[in-house]
């Protein structure tokens, strides 16, 4: 392999890096998204509709921020 070849397969690498340094930060970002919603959940009275477990729809809001 030539000096040339090289310095492409190492930009190659450093571009897959950074491409696989933001596909962690989206789920990454989608999980905390998600642990949002299930603490909502989890701290919603029984009395208001918040349990699901018979398969009703639950509206969430939206995490601030």
């Amino acid at each position: 392999m030539n000096r040339k070849t090289a310095a492409v397969l190492t930009l190659t690498q450093a571009e897959r890096s950074e491409e696989l340094a933001g596909v962690l930060t989206a789920i990454s970002v989608v999980s905390r998204r998600l642990a949002h919603k299930l603490a909502l959940l989890d701290k919603r009275p029984a009395d208001k509709g918040g349990g699901g477990a018979d398969g009703r729809k639950i509206d969430v809001p939206a995490p601030a921020g």
